[in-house]
């Protein structure tokens, strides 16, 4: 198994402390009717997982799904169990399961995303990185099951890379992999100094440029941060995810109509780049294009239709064209994907 692979697989043994899922009744519960039956298969699976028996993990969360089918937490163990046994494509169709049970999944999302990058499908990654966050802005331990949400383990990952940097201090990949675990919890300059020295030893390590500059964002560097991306479009012009976040700090600064350039030569590179149409067309809004902002986030919901926020904007967008029908139908659909907002604008109007 790959090094990076490894230290995942560290990680996922911390399930053990994992609570039992809530059934159904619970009001904490964030699925439809899950059965005591079906919970107890899921408990019956993970625990298989802790042992490392995979195929008899399998077997149970598969009674579990077939007695739950919008059980997402069963479909996301399913798919901690395909990557132990390097069936990585069919990881990504479980993650992918689970997220369409629960749209705020956060570490399905992440997983789904590390996977996609180990495949080399790097916008994806990106993307399904940046999701995780939305989900859950205080979502900070990268790989956790969800019930770890919180807790202070991703030092378990710092520790290892640490080692690994002792073992090869001329490993461009342990700095840089050490940096995005700094990042993830929130540890902005320790990022940087890792990611610094990632690019000192790989000057053209195209994802060192996005994650530093995503910490100098978050730093609110925003000055940095253009650095970076423009590096990162020197050695690669066509690069999206460069593309649509100086867009994003364009449109943070006011300038709208280079937000709104850089939005489009992202979905020139990929025409399939669901936040690039999403942000465009909160962009067109913001400038009363209210027709380009309609048109942009439909072709946002037909690439994704799981993002809530989507339908919200559109929602919006609606009411200021005085079509109060189509808005409610938008609110609908992003309370039914779990966006508040929504749910408030719904509950005020008695719907």
């Amino acid at each position: 198994m790959p090094f990076a692979w490894t230290i995942i697989a560290a990680l996922f043994l911390f399930s053990t402390a994992c609570p039992a899922p809530q059934i159904a009744g619970s009001p904490r519960t964030v699925y439809e009717e899950i059965s005591a039956a079906a919970g107890a298969s899921f408990e019956k699976g993970k625990k298989h997982f802790i042992l490392g028996e995979w195929d008899e993990a399998l077997g149970s969360l598969d009674r579990a799904i077939s007695l739950a089918p919008k059980f997402a937490l069963a479909y996301y163990y399913r798919g901690l169990v395909r990557t132990q046994k390097g069936q990585y494509d069919k990881s990504i169709e479980e993650y992918s399961l689970a997220v369409a049970a629960d749209p705020n999944l956060a570490p399905a999302y992440y997983l789904r995303g590390l996977t996609y990058g180990r495949k080399g499908h790097f916008d994806r990654e990106t993307e399904d990185y940046s999701r995780a966050m939305a989900c859950r802005i205080d979502f900070t331990p990268p790989g956790f099951p969800y019930e770890l949400i919180g807790k202070n383990d991703a030092d378990g990952e710092i520790e290892l890379l640490s080692k690994a940097v002792t073992l090869d201090p001329n490993s461009a990949w342990a700095y840089y992999s050490r940096g995005i675990a700094h990042r993830m919890k929130g540890q902005w300059e320790l990022a940087i100094q890792d990611l610094d020295r990632a690019l000192a030893l790989d000057s053209r390590h195209l994802w060192a440029y996005y994650h530093r500059a995503a910490a100098h964002r978050a730093k609110g560097v925003y000055d940095r941060a253009m650095e970076d991306y423009r590096s990162a479009l020197a050695l690669d012009p066509d690069l999206p995810w460069a593309h649509y976040n100086r867009g994003l700090i364009h449109r943070q600064r006011g300038q709208y109509a280079r937000a709104l350039e850089d939005f489009s030569r992202a979905l020139a590179s990929d025409p399939n780049y669901a936040w690039a149409y999403f942000d465009r067309g909160v962009t067109q809004g913001m400038q009363g294009g209210f027709g380009e902002a309609i048109n942009d986030l439909g072709k946002a919901t037909a690439v994704d239709p799981f993002f809530p926020w989507t339908y919200y904007h559109r929602a919006v967008t609606y009411l200021r064209l005085g079509e109060e029908r189509k808005a409610i139908s938008d609110m609908q659909a992003a309370a039914r994907l779990g966006n508040q907002e929504a749910k408030s604008w719904l509950r005020k109007r008695g719907r």
